[in-house]
């Protein structure tokens, strides 16, 4: 019986020293549960032409003439003549400020004027009899000098007087606020009985030349040469496809560094048929900037272009691994980003899940 046991007892230490040896070897290498799955995404490869795509750039339509106007003197608003969104031409009245205090004033200036003219007309006589006793020798050089000498205080004095009824004068006119052009009022932050002073200026409204618009372009820096001042370009507003016409105006000497874009400018009329009231100062604008743009590739889908703050990206799928890839580039088309630097021809360029990639990111690229 001994033996017996004996033998049991080795066997089953075997078995349970198997068992270990078995459980330590699975642990140690990575089962393919383990792994992170591959991420799904598309790609594409650059391409090197844009068969019928136009070259555009986005930019914002402004008035060519955009005042905010405030009052010349300091003052109660009385009445309100203009509202937000009225039509106004040129010197109509927008507000009117209380008279009450520059009235008085011009009163009492008027009143010194009338006694600067007395004391004037006093020193005349006094000079003139003054005079005439000294070619009658009798009154002494000073006496004459004296008097000449009040009659020049006297009209000085009345100059004065005279200065200050014009400046009341005029203040009690621009107690009237007033539009500087033909114009739409597009603010009026000020309402009846608000003070207004004039040091540091209260706005009073804003008024916009609705009818003289341009738009300001920004104009990727590869598009820009064909652009002269005078060239003829088509372009719609963003929403609602208003058509207008625009003719370059001026073009940047510099490159935005951020963008890599050069400012255009370029005066928007209505195009044949259409209406300037559809085009708004302050909406967007999408125009043409003529020519194809078919010969300056290569180029990739907007959307895989990443952007951190003035560096642009891509995401490269590489033998099934994701691999972040700078670039330089620029876009021609809101569909299109012309790459000028960083990609070659034969990148599989990520344009579809690129949210959460992480360089080194297994990928599994649809078909």
């Amino acid at each position: 019986m001994i033996p017996s046991r004996r033998f049991l007892l080795i066997s089953t230490l075997a078995a349970a020293t198997h068992l270990g040896c078995s459980r330590g070897d699975a642990a140690a290498l990575p089962s393919a549960k383990g792994e992170q799955p591959a991420l799904a995404v598309r790609a594409e490869r650059p391409r090197e032409r844009l068969e019928g795509e136009t070259a555009r750039a986005t930019g914002e339509l402004r008035a060519k003439l955009q005042a905010t106007v405030s009052a010349k003197v300091s003052g109660t608003i009385l009445r309100v003549r203009a509202q937000v969104g009225d039509r106004v031409r040129k010197g109509d009245p927008i507000v009117e400020l209380d008279p009450a205090t520059i009235a008085i004033q011009l009163d009492q200036a008027r009143a010194a004027r009338k006694m600067a003219l007395a004391v004037r007309d006093n020193a005349r006589s006094d000079l003139a009899r003054t005079e005439q006793l000294a070619r009658a020798d009798a009154a002494a050089p000073a006496v004459l000098d004296k008097a000449r000498a009040g009659a020049q205080q006297a009209e000085a004095s009345l100059e004065q007087a005279d200065a200050q009824v014009r400046l009341l004068e005029q203040n009690l006119r621009d107690l009237v606020v007033r539009a500087p052009f033909d114009g739409v009022v597009t603010a009026r932050p000020k309402n009846v009985g608000d003070y207004l002073v004039t040091m540091p200026p209260t706005p009073v409204a804003t008024v916009v030349a609705s009818d003289a618009l341009e738009v300001r372009l920004s104009v990727p820096e590869g598009l820009v040469d064909p652009l002269k001042p005078g060239a003829a370009l088509r372009g719609r507003s963003i929403p609602g496809g208003a058509p207008f016409e625009a003719k370059v105006t001026s073009v940047g000497a510099t490159v935005d560094p951020q963008t890599r874009s050069v400012e255009v400018l370029a005066d928007v009329r209505a195009a044949a048929g259409a209406s300037v009231g559809a085009l708004r100062s302050g909406g967007l604008a999408e125009v043409d900037l003529g020519g194809s743009s078919a010969a300056q590739g290569p180029f990739v889908p907007a959307q895989a272009v990443v952007r951190e703050g003035a560096r642009r990206f891509v995401w490269v799928a590489d033998e099934g691994v994701a691999r972040r890839r700078e670039v330089q580039a620029e876009p021609v088309t809101p569909q299109w980003t012309r790459v000028r630097a960083g990609l070659s021809a034969g990148d599989a360029v990520v344009v579809e899940g690129v949210a959460g990639l992480i360089d080194g990111a297994r990928v599994a690229v649809a078909q």
